[in-house]
């Protein structure tokens, strides 16, 4: 029952996201990445508040920090940029010049700073649901 509840719980987050970021909630494109911020920061909330389930008075907490999290660094995976139109090659005399195109990947999993980052933005928040640990 726990690992069902889960589930629904995960679907619930990502769909919520997406409606954040302004993403297409019928596109699954995406619904992998997006999963593995839904975890990551589950967990980090979970263990910051030393808390064995993230209570429903959090979700919307879980989904604002998803969607930081997400828009921090993946965003332009879930939303590519447009390409811009390719500038011309400038030739004087025998000196040429040609731009090139820049290229930056993101990470294809959550790094650990931007995580770190966006839990202490949310602390106020997660500070009411804190437990102590004996």
């Amino acid at each position: 029952m726990q690992i069902q509840r889960l589930k629904a719980e995960r679907e619930l987050i990502i769909t919520e996201v997406k409606r954040r970021l302004k993403l297409d909630v019928n596109d699954t494109e995406h619904d992998d990445l997006i999963g593995t911020y839904v975890d990551e920061v589950g967990l980090r909330i979970m263990n910051y508040c030393n808390i064995p389930v993230i209570p429903d008075e959090l979700s919307y907490v879980w989904v604002a920090m998803v969607a930081s999290a997400l828009s921090t660094e993946q965003i332009n995976v879930l939303r590519p940029p447009v390409e811009p139109i390719e500038a011309f090659e400038l030739k004087i005399g025998d000196t040429s010049i040609k731009p090139t195109k820049a290229t930056t990947a993101a990470p294809a999993t959550p790094t650990v700073t931007v995580i770190d980052e966006v839990l202490r933005d949310y602390q106020g928040e997660l500070n009411a649901f804190r437990r102590l640990r004996w």
